[in-house]
C-alpha cells in the first residue's frame, strides 16, 4: 500500500497525512469554525475533503506525467474532477457531500475555469474525455480503496476521534460527476441569486482551509505557527505609560487616541495579547497606510520578536523589499530570487501569526480575488490593530468600514481603532457602525508633558520664504519641510539642496531602487523634504518642521515627525497660510483654511486642547464630495459584497478592486534599455527596481502629449527623471541618450 504518488519525490499517502498534519493545527486554532458557520460537523467535512483532494491523481496517465515529467508524457486534465468522484463512498446528507465535493474539485480551479475547459455537462466532448480520464483510474482501483483502512486510524489522530461513515464502492462506475452534479447546479444558484449556506461562511471555511492545508503540506511546513507566548517579556520595560496600561487591560475593541511618539505601538501589541486565545492562535492584523510605514514596522517587529518567521509583510511592493533586504553582492540571484518567493508566498497563507500590511490586502479579500477564501478564514477570530485611520480618504474610510462590520458581526474579529488625531465624526462614525464603546484616552496631566511643539503660521507660500528655511539650516537646525504635491517638493529641494549636502527629498514617484535607498537614509539628515508620504508611523525626528497648509488632522501628524522624543523642551512647527495651485485636487479647501484660521492665534500647541481644534474644524462631518464618496460606498457595498461567493472567482469583482488603484506602473524612457535587458535576463526584481506610479490624470496627459511608449507589456514615460529628484512631470526628456 502507499505506491502511488502525489508528486514525483512523494506519495499520495504522504502528501495526504502531510496535509492533515495542518489540518490539526488550524482545527486548534480555529475550534469554534463550527459554530461561526452554523454546521455542526464541518471539521469532519474538511477530514474528509482533505483525504481525498488527490485520490483522481491515482489515474495512470497522470503517474505517468510524475515519473517521466511534463514534457514528455503531458496528462491535460485536472486529478481534482476524479478526486471529486470518490464522496460517493460517504453517508452524510447530499447537502454535505455536495459541499466536499466542491471544495476538492475548486482546489486548484475555480467553476469559472471548471466551466470553460472541463465542464462534463452539458458538453458532449467534456463528458467523453471525463470518462475516457476517470478510466485511467481502474488499474489502480483497488490501491486507492484500500486507502480507507486509514481513516479510522487518521480520524484519531488528527480529528480527533475515529470516524468511519463511508462505504466502499466497486467500481469506478459508482463515483459521482461533482461537476454535473454539484458544481453546475451551485453556479446556477449563484446567478439566479438562490443562496444556500455553501455560498456564505460554511462554503468559506471549507475552501479556504482546504487551500490552506494543501499548500502548506505542498511547501513542507505542517503547522501553523502561534503567536507570542507574553506580549510584556518582549517589551519589558521598567514601566508603562498609564495610557499604555489601559490598553494592555482592554478586552475586546476599542479606540485609542494619543500623541504621536507617545508609544501607541507597543500598547497594540499588548492589547492584542490580552484578546487572544489560551494557545495564542488568533491571527493578528496590522494595518497602515504607506509602504514606507509598512516597511519600518515590518523591520522592527521582526527585530522585537526576535524570530522572522512570525512577522509577514504584505503590500503591492512587498516582493522588491524583501528582495533588496536579503540581497548580497556574494549571494546567487536565483537563490535569493527563491527566497523572496517562499517568504512572500509564507506570508500569503495562514501561517504567519502577525502581518504588516495595507487596507487594500484586506479589502482584496472582499472584492472576491482570486484565494480569498483562505484570507477570510485566515481572519476569522482576527486581532485587527488600525494605524492612522485619518489617512485614508472617504471612498477608502467607508469601504475600510463596512469590511470591519463584516468581520466583526461575521467572523468574530476585534479591533483596535489607533490615532494621534481622529476627528469626533469618524469616531462616531466607527461607533456607530461597529458597535465599539470602549474608548482610551490620555489623562490631563499626562498629555501636558507631551506638549511639545509651537505652532507659527507664516504669512505666504513656501516659495515665498525659503530665506526662512535656509537660516534655520545654517543655524545648525535639521529641517523637516512637508509639501502637499509632488511638484512642489521638487522645486523646494532643488532650491534648498544645493545649500545643503546631507539631504533628501521623499515621495511617491521614485523608481523602486531609488526609493529604497532614500528610506534608508530618513532620520540621519539635516533636510528632509517630502510629501504625505512621511506624515504617518515612520520613527523620524527633526528640530523644526516647515509645512504647507493641510487639514488639521495630517498637520498634527507632520508635527509628530519634530522633536519627537522630546528632547528639547519645544520645537517650532511652521504652517504657510498659502499653499499651491493643485493644492485643491488633494484637500477639501474649506478644511485647510478653517485649519490655518485655527492655529493662527495658538503658539503653544497644548496636546490637551487639539482634539477640541480637530472637532471644530470637522463639526459637520465629510462634506461635499467626500460626503457623496462616503454615502455611496454605505448604499451599495452590502448588495455588492452578496455576489461574492466560494468556489467562484468572479472577474468583474477584481476589476472593480484594481479600479480603486488610481495609478499606472511605468519606466522612465532612459532605462527602457536597462529594464528589457533584466527582463530578458529573467531577472525580474532588477527589473522592478526601475517601476514607479503616477495617476491615471498624468498619465492621460502624458499619453495625449505622445510621451508615452507601450513595449513588452509595459509603458515607458518620456519625462526627465533624477535619482535625487524622482520623475519630473513637468519636463520633457529631450534625448534618452
Amino acid at each position: 500500500m502507499g505506491k502511488l504518488l502525489a508528486k514525483p519525490d512523494e506519495t499520495l499517502l504522504e502528501h495526504t497525512e502531510n496535509a492533515l498534519k495542518v489540518f490539526k493545527s488550524i482545527k486548534e486554532a480555529y475550534h469554534n469554525v463550527p459554530q461561526l458557520c452554523g454546521v455542526e460537523d464541518f471539521w469532519e467535512h474538511l477530514f474528509y475533503s482533505l483525504f481525498f483532494h488527490d485520490f483522481g491523481k491515482g489515474a495512470t496517465g497522470f503517474q505517468e506525467m510524475l515519473k517521466v515529467g511534463h514534457q514528455k508524457a503531458p496528462w491535460k486534465y485536472r486529478h481534482e474532477i476524479l478526486s471529486a468522484g470518490f464522496i460517493s463512498t460517504l453517508n452524510y446528507d447530499q447537502q454535505y457531500k455536495d459541499a466536499i465535493g466542491l471544495a476538492i474539485i475548486t482546489h486548484h480551479k475555480d467553476i469559472n475555469k471548471l466551466r470553460e475547459r472541463y465542464n462534463t455537462f452539458p458538453s458532449p466532448p467534456g463528458k467523453k474525455l471525463y470518462h475516457k480520464k476517470l478510466s485511467e483510474l481502474e488499474p489502480n482501483f483497488e490501491e486507492l480503496l484500500s486507502y480507507f483502512e486509514l481513516i479510522e486510524k487518521w480520524s484519531k489522530e488528527y480529528l480527533g476521534y475515529k470516524r468511519d461513515n463511508y462505504k466502499i464502492i466497486s467500481s469506478i462506475d459508482d463515483l459521482e460527476d461533482v461537476y454535473k452534479n454539484s458544481a453546475r447546479i451551485y453556479y446556477n444558484e449563484w446567478e439566479d441569486e438562490k443562496y444556500t449556506p455553501l455560498h456564505g461562511k460554511y462554503g468559506i471555511f471549507l475552501k479556504g482551509f482546504v487551500n490552506a492545508c494543501d499548500h502548506l503540506a505542498s511547501g513542507s511546513k505542517y503547522e501553523i505557527l502561534t503567536g507570542i507566548s507574553d506580549m510584556r517579556s518582549v517589551y519589558n520595560f521598567p514601566e508603562f505609560r498609564k495610557v499604555q496600561e489601559d490598553t494592555a487591560k482592554v478586552k475586546g475593541s476599542a479606540f485609542l487616541t494619543s500623541p504621536t511618539g507617545s508609544g501607541k505601538t507597543e500598547a497594540s501589541l499588548l492589547w492584542s495579547d490580552n484578546n487572544q486565545n489560551s494557545n495564542k492562535s488568533k491571527r493578528v492584523f496590522y494595518l497602515l497606510p504607506y509602504t514606507a510605514s509598512i516597511n519600518a514596522m515590518y523591520k522592527r517587529l521582526q527585530k522585537d520578536f526576535e524570530n522572522e518567521d512570525l512577522v509577514g509583510l504584505l503590500h503591492g511592493k512587498a516582493s522588491y523589499f524583501l528582495y533588496k533586504e536579503l540581497s548580497d553582492d556574494n549571494v546567487n540571484y536565483d537563490n535569493v530570487k527563491s527566497n523572496v518567493r517562499d517568504i512572500k508566498g509564507l506570508s500569503k497563507k495562514i501561517y504567519r501569526p502577525y502581518k504588516i500590511l495595507t487596507p487594500f490586502q484586506i479589502l482584496k479579500a472582499f472584492f472576491g480575488s482570486r484565494g480569498f477564501e483562505m484570507q477570510i478564514s485566515e481572519m476569522s477570530n482576527g486581532l485587527f490593530i488600525l494605524d492612522e485611520i485619518h489617512a485614508y480618504d472617504a471612498h477608502t474610510t467607508s469601504l475600510i468600514l463596512e469590511i470591519l462590520k463584516i468581520l466583526k458581526n461575521n467572523y468574530n474579529a476585534e479591533m483596535l481603532v489607533m490615532s494621534a488625531t481622529l476627528p469626533s465624526f469618524i469616531k462616531n462614525l466607527f461607533k456607530d457602525n461597529l458597535g465599539i464603546s470602549t474608548e482610551i484616552k490620555m489623562g490631563k496631566i499626562e498629555l501636558k508633558e507631551f506638549t511639545r511643539h509651537k505652532v507659527n503660521v507664516v504669512s505666504g507660500s513656501i516659495i515665498d520664504n525659503l530665506d526662512l528655511i535656509l537660516e534655520d539650516l545654517e543655524n545648525g537646525k535639521r529641517a523637516l519641510i512637508v509639501c502637499n504635491t509632488v511638484l512642489r517638493a521638487q522645486e523646494v529641494f532643488e532650491e534648498l539642496s544645493d545649500e545643503i549636502e546631507n539631504s533628501a527629498l521623499l515621495h511617491s514617484r521614485f523608481m523602486l531602487r531609488d526609493r529604497e535607498k532614500i528610506e534608508k537614509s530618513l532620520d540621519n539628515l539635516d533636510l528632509l523634504v517630502g510629501t504625505q508620504a512621511i506624515e504617518v508611523s515612520l520613527d523620524i525626528d527633526y528640530d523644526v518642521l516647515y509645512s504647507e497648509p493641510a487639514p488639521i488632522d495630517a498637520l498634527i501628524q507632520r508635527f509628530g515627525r519634530v522633536n519627537r522624543k522630546r528632547r528639547k523642551k519645544i520645537a517650532p512647527v511652521n504652517v504657510f497660510s498659502e499653499g499651491s495651485e493643485s493644492d485643491k485636487y488633494i484637500y477639501t479647501p474649506e478644511i485647510v483654511a478653517k485649519t490655518v484660521q485655527s492655529l493662527e492665534n495658538v503658539g503653544i500647541l497644548e496636546e490637551d486642547i487639539i482634539q477640541n481644534i480637530v472637532d471644530n474644524i470637522y463639526g459637520d462631518g465629510y462634506v461635499g464630495k467626500d460626503k457623496e464618496e462616503f454615502e455611496i460606498v454605505q448604499k451599495y457595498f452590502e448588495s455588492f459584497n452578496r455576489r461574492i461567493v466560494p468556489f467562484i472567482n468572479d472577474k468583474e469583482s477584481e476589476v472593480e478592486f484594481y479600479s480603486l488603484f488610481n495609478s499606472y506602473e511605468v519606466v522612465p524612457l532612459k532605462y527602457k534599455l536597462n529594464y528589457l535587458r533584466e527582463l530578458k535576463e529573467k531577472r525580474y526584481f532588477e527589473a522592478m527596481s526601475y517601476i514607479l506610479s503616477i495617476s491615471v490624470g498624468q498619465f492621460k496627459k502624458l499619453e495625449t502629449e505622445n510621451n508615452v511608449e507601450y513595449d513588452m507589456g509595459t509603458y515607458f514615460v518620456n519625462m526627465v527623471y533624477d535619482e535625487k529628484l524622482g520623475l519630473r512631470l513637468d519636463r520633457e526628456e529631450s534625448s534618452i541618450w
